[in-house]
């Protein structure tokens, strides 16, 4: 199959383009930046996760033939979402699935294998679903699972007004993508559960409230601005080849006399 002119192949580029494992870290103070930019990371994560699934959404959109448009739907808090899609219309399509929990995205995401739909019309295992999506004009679809750890997060979507619009060259296609999505989902850790992402930000608005407060106690002992503050902390930190954090409990512990300045100390930590 030759893909449509003008659209670079899929592959590492998307990792390197749009991963943060594909941004320079030349020059970065490991121990210091990394605690400050914990809560920042949090946010920014989802962003750039599906930024690089946007990506991948309109390489497969001009790539596979028949594609009249594409998505991906991510589990997110125990529902699946759509993070990327190619017009409004797509958009609704997995609205519809989510709705009804019916059709190719919601088996694939949940049961790990593709499923593909060759003619709507005909279609019986969806009789919720397939009449919404004969009246937005689609008579194919073809989904692909999404993995991370082993297991169903999503789904890649394709959708085609023609019916019988995948042979099996698309199919082995759209495999490929899917597995370039599932490799940015699994790298950014989507497969972490609700409650394991709950200790993550807890610890991050933790770790963000004591070098605060570290930096509190530097300006006033010191009489120096809040950038210097951190600065003396991240010199400390990348000068001793200890967390930043570490530091900044010592720091806010030397203002209690009956503390003892330890970093390992969990009162600090609490």
């Amino acid at each position: 199959m030759v893909p449509r002119a003008g659209i670079p192949p899929v592959g590492c580029s998307v990792m390197a383009a749009n991963h943060p494992s594909g941004q320079s870290g030349g020059g970065r103070d490991e121990n210091g930046d990394r605690d400050k930019e914990a809560v920042n990371g949090l946010a920014s994560d989802s962003g750039v996760v599906d930024s690089a699934l946007r990506l991948v959404v309109a390489l497969a959109r001009h790539t596979v033939v028949g594609a009249d448009g594409v998505s991906v739907s991510l589990r997110r808090h125990g529902q699946l979402t759509t993070v990327a899609a190619t017009d409004r219309t797509i958009e609704e399509m997995d609205a519809s699935q989510y709705a009804t929990g019916q059709g190719p995205c919601v088996a694939a995401s949940l049961e790990g294998r593709r499923f593909y739909s060759e003619a709507l019309d005909v279609e019986q295992r969806w009789p919720s679903f397939t009449p919404r999506a004969r009246a937005l004009g689609i008579n194919a679809i073809l989904s692909s699972p999404l993995l991370a750890s082993q297991r169903p997060v999503g789904a890649l979507n394709i959708y085609s007004r023609s019916p019988s619009a995948f042979g099996p060259d698309d199919q082995r296609l759209a495999s490929v993508f899917a597995s370039e999505a599932s490799v940015i989902l699994a790298d950014a850790g989507v497969d972490v559960s609700d409650d394991q992402q709950a200790v993550r930000i807890r610890d991050a608005l933790r770790t963000r409230q004591i070098i605060a407060q570290a930096q509190g106690v530097l300006m006033e002992r010191e009489g120096i601005a809040e950038d210097m503050a951190y600065r003396k902390l991240r010199v400390f930190s990348q000068g001793t080849g200890r967390p930043l954090r570490d530091r900044a409990i010592e720091v806010v512990a030397s203002t209690v006399p009956s503390a003892i300045p330890e970093a390992g100390n969990e009162r600090w930590r609490e």
